[in-house]
């Protein structure tokens, strides 16, 4: 993925490796996101369904950067994951998995 710098030129995300690094820290990521499901009911789909938007939404954006936000199909990439995540059986059982490991 390429992002453009301060003067408008398109560079590539290794260009900050240090800074990049710091944010993507395994460690932090995995904190927000227990963080982000603890208490979800597991039988409660309506509740797992936004549970499983904001888990998507939290590891794009630790991946790739808040400027990902900027991107003209963000929203369309996160509804299309999302529908491709709760289209999956495997993934809908880990998913629960996870969610239930951290009660």
């Amino acid at each position: 993925m390429a992002r453009k710098n301060e003067k408008g030129t398109t560079s590539s995300r290794t260009a900050e490796p240090e800074k990049r690094d710091a944010a993507r820290d395994p460690q932090a990521l995995r904190r927000e996101l227990i963080e982000l499901v603890r208490g979800i009911d597991v039988d409660d789909q309506d509740a797992m369904q936004a549970a499983r938007r904001r888990v998507i939404r939290a590891v794009l954006l630790w991946e790739f950067g808040s400027e990902l936000r900027e991107y003209g199909e963000w929203q369309p990439m996160v509804d299309r994951l999302q529908q491709t995540l709760e289209g999956s059986e495997p993934h809908r059982v880990e998913f629960e998995k996870f969610v239930r490991s951290v009660k």
